[in-house]
C-alpha cells in the first residue's frame, strides 16, 4: 500500500498542502497505486472513492477506495516519497473515513507479503482501526518436502493408526450417508460439503481421499494431480471433534505420495486459498508453514463504523 517508487523519506514543511476527492480524470495519480487499480482513475467512476493529496500542484498523495455490497474496501493509500511522515497518510485516511456513511463498514485486506505491511499496519492503528484478523492463507512447496518432514516426525503419524484412508472415488453409500450426517449435525461446516462439486471430482480421482475412524468417515481431502509438475487441493475438511490430533495432516501426507511417485518428488503442491476456518488455518500455521517454501497470510481489518 506503498508508492512502489518510492525512495527513502526527506522530512520536509509543505505550507501548501491540499486535500479534495477526485473527480473526472485521476490519472496524474496514478502512479501513487498499483497496476492493477489504475483503471479506476481514468475516468474516477460510479463506485469508486479516492482522495488526492496535493502540495502546490504536484500529485503527493493518493487514498483509493472502491463501494461494495457489504461496504467500502480501502484498496491503496500512498504518499510520494519527498512527503512521507509527515502525516499525509493520516490526513488521507481521514477524508475516507469522512466520506463513507455514518453505519458503513469501512474494510481493509492486505498480504503479509506487503512490502510495506508495518508501515501500513502502523497507519492503521493510529486511525483507530481494529486489529488484523486473518482470513485466508496460501502456500507452495514440494512433496519431498512433505515427505522429509513426515519422516523425520513419524509420531505425528504413529498416532494415527486407529485410521484408515481410502480414495473417495470408492466411497461406499455408507460412507455418502455418514458425509450427509455430519453436515446435518454441524460436526463438519456445510461449505467443505464433497457433494458441492461432486461432477468436478469425477475429473481427477486418483488424488482424493477420506479418511475412516473405526470404519467410519470422519474427513475427507481433494487434490488433483496436474501434469506435468503440479498438485492443487479443493478442499478438505475433518470432523470438529478430532481436528486436533492430525486426520488432516495423514491424509496430506498420502496426497504428497501419490504426488512424488507420479509427478516427482520435486513437482510443486499449491494450496491457493482456504476460507477463514480455524481449523485449517491452524493446521496451515502449524504444519504445513514447516515445509512450505512459500507462505502468503492475507488479513482484513475493520474500521469501527462511527
Amino acid at each position: 500500500m506503498t508508492d512502489p517508487f518510492a525512495a527513502n523519506p526527506q522530512l520536509a514543511a509543505f505550507p501548501n498542502l491540499r486535500i479534495a476527492a477526485l473527480e473526472g480524470d485521476g490519472y496524474a495519480f496514478a502512479r501513487l497505486t498499483y497496476p492493477a487499480y489504475r483503471s479506476f482513475l481514468a475516468p474516477v467512476g460510479t463506485g469508486t472513492v479516492a482522495f488526492g493529496a496535493w502540495v502546490g500542484d504536484i500529485p503527493a498523495g493518493l487514498i483509493l477506495a472502491r463501494r461494495q455490497e457489504e461496504g467500502t474496501a480501502l484498496l491503496s493509500v500512498s504518499v510520494a516519497s519527498g512527503w512521507r511522515r509527515c502525516g499525509v497518510g493520516g490526513r488521507l485516511m481521514e477524508a475516507l473515513a469522512a466520506a463513507v456513511p455514518a453505519g458503513e463498514r469501512l474494510t481493509a485486506t492486505y498480504s503479509s507479503r506487503l512490502p510495506a505491511r508495518t508501515a501500513f499496519e502502523g497507519l492503521l492503528r493510529r486511525q483507530g482501526w481494529g486489529e488484523p484478523v486473518l482470513q485466508s492463507m496460501r502456500a507452495a512447496g514440494t512433496p519431498r518436502a512433505v515427505l522429509d518432514w513426515a519422516e523425520a516426525h513419524s509420531p505425528a503419524l504413529r498416532v494415527l493408526r486407529g485410521y484408515g484412508l481410502a480414495l473417495w472415488r470408492d466411497a461406499t453409500p455408507d460412507d455418502r450417508a455418514e458425509v450427509e450426517r455430519l453436515i446435518a449435525a454441524g460436526a463438519i461446516d456445510a461449505d467443505f460439503s464433497p457433494f458441492a462439486m461432486a461432477a468436478q471430482f469425477e475429473h481427477w480421482p486418483d488424488n482424493s481421499w477420506m479418511v475412516r475412524r473405526d470404519g467410519v468417515v470422519a474427513g475427507w481431502m481433494f487434490a488433483r494431480l496436474e501434469p506435468p509438475d503440479t498438485v492443487w487441493y479443493h478442499g478438505a475438511a475433518v470432523r470438529r471433534d478430532i481436528e486436533h490430533i492430525g486426520p488432516l495432516l495423514l491424509m496430506f501426507h498420502r496426497v504428497h505420495q501419490v504426488a512424488a511417485e507420479r509427478l516427482g518428488p520435486d513437482s510443486t503442491w499449491r494450496i491457493d486459498s482456504f476460507p477463514r476456518t480455524p481449523a485449517m488455518l491452524a493446521f496451515m500455521r502449524r504444519r504445513i508453514a514447516a515445509f512450505a517454501s512459500f507462505v502468503d497470510e492475507l488479513y482484513r481489518v475493520d474500521r469501527p463504523p462511527g
